[in-house]
């Protein structure tokens, strides 16, 4: 029974086990507290038509313990306080680095939850405009947006711990803007395509998938939207990286709006004497016939030109796809042949006829 008389009568070690006590109840109570949360959110969220609540509430749900931790060891520490006493200064100083500690730990925690929190509520929001067929800006916009909020949140906390120490904001606030300014100045290049970049995700003159054409006819697909620059992948298997800038600038074409399927445009010079209206019925059976050829839109064959060597047709449909656009007009290029070959139909060779004058 000594060492119960030893705690009772010495201050500090009388407060510290009742701090220890302290931080081992926190501890205990945390997982009572996420039981309650968890059967919160079954009797009540799990009836809501959203899922957003319930996301909300796993991720209080996993940093709740450390947030009870954090504050068992703050009343802990509070309690050993009283067991000291004021000449004790070394001891005071410590006590003081730990609570300056654990406000450092608390604004990380806090900042994990509230980053958490907007995190899932921006996946939660883009979720359901890409089930509403907004799948591109899901995967262009949500990554950029989580970045940069987090990085505001981040500057926030930094901020609060700051003022928290009694370090003047304000100085800081004006060093950050005359830095700030010089940055400006000396990166206005980047920045000027950072903006672009956000001003290509609000806008959307393209998204993630499409097939664009520039200003100096390079085609490609679109593989990435990055703050700087936009990555297109070229027919040859080349990955052409373009500042957002010039993008914005400049003229683009996207084939894949408004939508996929994409004029295929033929033309065939064939002999005089030709049965436009073998030549129509031979052409539109072709299209009728092809699997990639959309068959909502009718295709138009006309005669739209004679000539002293040759009658031009134009024929016209449409692919489903701007993918498959080179593949439908190689295949029924190559199939017309066949067919005019078949029914006897020959295409126009330039002729020259000359005549020979016999000399006097």
């Amino acid at each position: 029974m000594d060492w119960l008389q030893q705690i009772f009568f010495n201050p500090i070690l009388y407060h510290t086990t009742i701090a220890v006590v302290i931080v081992v109840v926190f501890y205990l109570l945390s997982g009572v507290v996420k039981s309650i949360l968890s059967w919160f959110g079954k009797k009540f969220f799990e009836r809501t038509q959203t899922v957003l609540d319930d996301l909300i509430l796993a991720v209080v749900r996993r940093n709740v313990r450390s947030l009870m931790v954090i504050t068992g060891l703050h009343v802990a520490l509070t309690e050993i306080r009283k067991g000291v006493a004021l000449h004790e200064v070394t001891a005071l100083q410590m006590l003081d680095y730990g609570d300056s500690i654990l406000f450092i730990v608390a604004a990380v925690v806090l900042l994990r939850i509230v980053t958490g929190i907007v995190r899932v509520m921006i996946e939660w929001y883009l979720g359901r405009l890409a089930q509403g067929g907004s799948l591109h800006l899901k995967n262009t916009l949500g990554p950029l947006t989580s970045k940069v909020l987090n990085l505001l949140l981040g500057m926030i906390g930094v901020i609060i711990v700051l003022d928290h120490f009694g370090v003047n904001i304000g100085s800081l606030l004006v060093s950050l803007g005359v830095g700030s300014l010089a940055v400006a100045l000396a990166a206005q290049d980047t920045l000027a395509n950072m903006i672009a970049g956000f001003v290509i995700l609000v806008d959307r003159p393209f998204s993630v998938g499409d097939r664009i054409e520039l200003q100096t006819g390079q085609i490609g697909d679109v593989q990435q939207i990055g703050l700087r620059s936009t990555q297109l992948l070229n027919f040859d298997n080349n990955v052409i990286i373009i500042p957002n800038n010039e993008l914005v600038k400049g003229r683009i074409v996207n084939y894949s709006y408004p939508a996929e399927p994409m004029r295929v445009l033929m033309r065939f010079e064939l002999a005089h004497g030709t049965d436009a209206a073998k030549v129509r019925t031979l052409l539109s059976a072709l299209a009728q016939q092809h699997p990639l050829v959309a068959q909502d839109f009718p295709p138009i064959i006309v005669l739209s030109g004679v000539t002293d060597v040759a009658m031009q047709f134009t024929f016209i449909c449409r692919a489903i796809s701007y993918t498959k656009q080179a593949d439908v007009e190689a295949q029924i290029r190559e199939q017309a042949y066949q067919a005019f070959q078949r029914e006897g139909i020959q295409f126009a060779v330039p002729q020259r006829v000359i005549h020979m004058k016999a000399n006097a």
